[in-house]
């Protein structure tokens, strides 16, 4: 069981400094311009700690047409994505994407079909259109586990499991 009041993230899922995740949150509200959901890649160097978010790497610049008021990523955009992390030597570690409205649960047409169907991959999901910036208690936490499906956690479980850092 993981210890919510560790401060330092120390198990948390994923890590991100707080400019990086005020900035990551900005973005995505000014791409979906408050009508349409929008998402991004999280990506972290190979030969770092690997739950520690150092780049991100929006859907629409990999796939301009994707963001169709719903999410419409075209498999072939993965290709860029894979030659980015190849010749950067970096992984996608997790994905982000808002929902209109408070909900962080994940829809049914997002359990069926993670961005990155992976065991261990970890999906946010950020209310309000990214409207504002939230904090990691308000977003949905959202771990793939293969044939097992998805484990979530909402509240204070997915602050404890996502960990925004003032310094790095």
């Amino acid at each position: 069981m993981m210890n919510i009041l560790d401060r330092r993230g120390r198990e948390a899922l994923l890590r991100i400094r707080r400019k990086d995740w005020v900035s990551l949150l900005r973005e995505l509200g000014r791409r979906g311009g408050g009508k349409r959901e929008t998402g991004a890649f999280l990506l972290a160097h190979q030969d770092s700690d690997r739950r520690t978010v150092s780049r991100v790497v929006y859907l629409d610049d990999l796939d301009p047409r994707c963001l169709q008021g719903n999410i419409h990523f075209d498999g072939r955009a993965y290709s860029k994505l894979w030659d980015l992390c190849e010749n950067e030597n970096i992984m996608v570690i997790g994905d982000v994407h808002t929902h209109g409205g408070r909900s962080v649960g994940q829809s049914g047409v997002d359990a069926s079909n993670p961005m990155i169907a992976r065991d261990g991959h970890v999906a946010l999901i950020v209310p309000y259109l990214a409207r504002k910036v939230v904090s990691p208690g308000e977003v949905g936490v959202h771990r793939y586990q293969g044939v097992r499906g998805w484990t979530s956690w909402t509240g204070a479980d997915a602050a404890a499991r996502l960990y925004v850092r003032r310094w790095l």
